[in-house]
């Protein structure tokens, strides 16, 4: 099997993401595929490493062990601005509660566990980037039709694909202060490096390809404020209910 049927070239993926002319033409769909799975388990690499070691330590699984570091962040939290602020549930309980699951006996040893919990968030990366990549690259195509472009979504989708090469940026994010800056910069340059791939290849005025480009964020955020909401109110009804 030859590799570059799956992956463009390194100079190619330099190029793209440099937005320089014509750089997004000559891609396949089929590379498009490989680049983005191949960078997002590059970019979660760091993260894994991060995620067993944390969850090794805690000697049991990586949601349990991310669990109970939150609520211990979370009963700092409380404690910090003290008793006046209204909690739905007290932190110290939730706190101790994800300790002792943590703590529970299991099939495996904790650092095996914590490994394969790690690998399989690990696996995730590339499932995101893929999701996210097809979900708001159809959304991005509406838009295109509505301000007058046309393309194949088959050109359009191997030209957006280089936008992945910066989000490895946000493979930083274990690392403290740098991460969240790293992460930043890797989302701002993605969406700029999205932007010069859709207005070369639907032709639109990089205003136009923009303003196709902008506009399902606050429709995407629109719909997360609305589905966090609905689960927030569940979740306050079945409290009172009990």
């Amino acid at each position: 099997m030859n590799w570059r049927h799956w992956l463009p070239s390194p100079q190619q993926i330099s190029n793209g993401a440099q937005m320089r002319p014509h750089a997004y033409t000559d891609s396949t769909m089929q590379q498009a595929l490989g680049m983005i799975v191949s960078l997002g388990l590059l970019a979660g690499l760091l993260p894994f490493a991060v995620h067993w070691f944390v969850a090794a330590r805690a000697g049991t699984v990586l949601p349990l062990a991310q669990a109970a570091r939150s609520t211990i962040e979370m009963q700092g939290l409380a404690g910090r601005f003290g008793s006046g602020v209204p909690w739905l549930w007290d932190p110290s309980a939730v706190s101790d509660l994800y300790q002792t699951l943590a703590g529970l006996d299991q099939p495996l040893p904790g650092w095996l566990a914590a490994g394969l919990s790690a690998l399989g968030e690990w696996i995730n990366w590339p499932l995101r980037w893929l999701t996210l990549w097809i979900v708001y690259g159809i959304l991005v195509m509406v838009a295109n039709k509505m301000l007058g472009g046309h393309v194949t979504l088959q050109r359009f989708f191997a030209a957006t694909s280089f936008a992945a090469a910066p989000l490895l940026l946000t493979g930083l994010s274990p690392i403290p202060c740098l991460g969240a800056l790293a992460s930043v910069a890797g989302i701002v340059w993605a969406l700029a490096v999205y932007v010069r791939a859709n207005a070369e290849v639907t032709g639109l005025e990089t205003s136009r390809a923009a303003a196709a480009v902008l506009l399902p964020i606050p429709m995407l955020g629109l719909l997360f404020l609305l589905a966090a909401g609905f689960f927030v109110t569940l979740a306050v009804l079945v409290l009172w209910a009990f």
